[in-house]
């Protein structure tokens, strides 16, 4: 009888997670949660993140699409945090532990529309058999930015005047194929622009998300 008990209970609990999920954080449930899918002829679509990488980075939100156009293929990933959290990590350290090989390349002017543009930091990331071109960069109210020495400055002093702040890490890969990396960087440029363009939106209906 108690055995019965009990399965008719793990059949509950099976049944109950299959018609109620978790939320994946890696698609942006929560402050990311109205990033486009498509950005121009860039159709995006979500990922997830393992567990382990989750807890590691300690994020409030976090956003993991892979966006396709023609024979390009690009991945955006933005991890968020609020309230002191910086989460500045070195996104180099992530590739080198898969094993890619990383060569550090110029800081890149991105036309964003902005003044100036959007500065980017830029690293080949190389493997047996696969190449992959990589751009990040930081954010936070008021501030873009690829030093993250600015982005923790930034942060502290707003959580010191306004007891609250938010940052966010954004990063865009591409797969370097059989079109060179001239085409490939052109793409991704492209991409770029439109995602750094309509960030400050994103943030800004983050900030007025009740409970902020």
């Amino acid at each position: 009888m108690k055995f019965l008990a009990v399965l008719v209970l793990l059949v509950a609990t099976a049944a109950y997670v299959l018609l109620h999920p978790p939320p994946d954080l890696a698609v942006g449930h929560g402050a990311l949660a109205s990033c486009p899918a498509v950005f121009g002829d860039w159709n995006g679509t979500d990922l997830s993140f393992e567990d382990a990488v989750l807890d590691e980075l300690k994020a409030d939100d976090m956003l993991v699409r892979r966006y396709v156009l023609g024979d390009e293929v690009a991945w955006l990933t933005i991890v968020y945090h609020q309230n002191r959290r910086y989460g500045a990590h070195d996104p180099r350290v992530c590739y080198e532990s898969q094993g890619y090989r990383v060569e550090p390349l110029n800081r890149r002017q991105v036309a964003d529309g902005s003044p100036g543009g959007l500065q980017v930091n830029v690293f080949r990331a190389v493997r047996p058999r696969e190449r992959r071109l990589v751009y990040y960069w930081w954010t936070t109210r008021g501030l873009v930015t690829a030093d993250v020495g600015a982005l923790r400055q930034r942060m502290a002093l707003t959580g010191a005047l306004d007891n609250r702040s938010w940052g966010a890490f954004v990063r865009i890969e591409v797969r370097l194929g059989s079109a060179g990396e001239t085409a490939t960087t052109a793409a991704l440029d492209d991409l770029t622009a439109r995602v750094a363009r309509a960030l400050p939106g994103v943030f800004a209906a983050a900030e007025r998300r009740p409970g902020r």
